[in-house]
């Protein structure tokens, strides 16, 4: 099963083939072997492979990925570096684009830890985490307001100051990409 979860992640790096695959209904498969029972490593191909069924250009319609947002709502609370590396840059595809497509991302409950992993040590983590938060803030005024809710400025403000990430390997080439967020 492992492989395949691994090929339909290959095939799905591949714009086009991507939509081909979700037109074929290979979402709802893949979303059922991401669950609590699942190995570290089913874990972590899913993952991936979800990552890559949510990206691309142009991106896949969202109504078909849009399933995902329950699970990856569980996925960002794991404790692994690369499932929650994964599940974020999937939030930050889905995350990218329309008001309403933006709406569903915080309607699935996914703010509150995207905000608590800007402090992530990791920059695989951060980065996308970060990445989302950016596009969430780019919706109306209501979102951006349920962002600071969240107590996100705290953490972007750390993020900027890089007072939590003196002796990590946050470099300031990412600042540009942190002051987005806050403009």
């Amino acid at each position: 099963m492992s492989f395949a979860v691994w090929a339909l992640g290959n095939v799905a790096g591949d714009s086009p083939k991507c939509d081909f695959v979700l037109g074929h209904g290979a979402l709802g498969p893949l979303l059922a072997q991401l669950n609590e029972h699942a190995k570290l490593s089913m874990l972590r191909n899913a993952t991936w492979t979800l990552s890559n069924f949510c990206r691309g250009k142009p991106q896949p319609a969202f109504e078909q990925t849009r399933p995902a947002l329950p699970v990856l709502q569980q996925l960002i609370h794991s404790t692994d570096e690369e499932v929650l590396t994964d599940a974020c840059w999937a939030l930050s595809y889905l995350s990218d684009g329309t008001n309403d497509k933006i709406q569903a991302v915080i309607d699935s409950g996914v703010c509150p830890r995207l905000v608590e992993l800007l402090l992530h040590i990791s920059p695989s983590v951060l980065i996308p985490a970060l990445r989302t938060v950016g596009n969430i803030v780019t919706g109306d005024d209501l979102q951006t307001a349920y962002i600071i809710s969240n107590n996100a400025l705290s953490y972007l403000l750390n993020l900027l100051t890089g007072t939590s990430y003196r002796d990590t390997n946050i470099s300031n080439s990412h600042l540009p990409q942190r002051g987005w967020v806050i403009s």
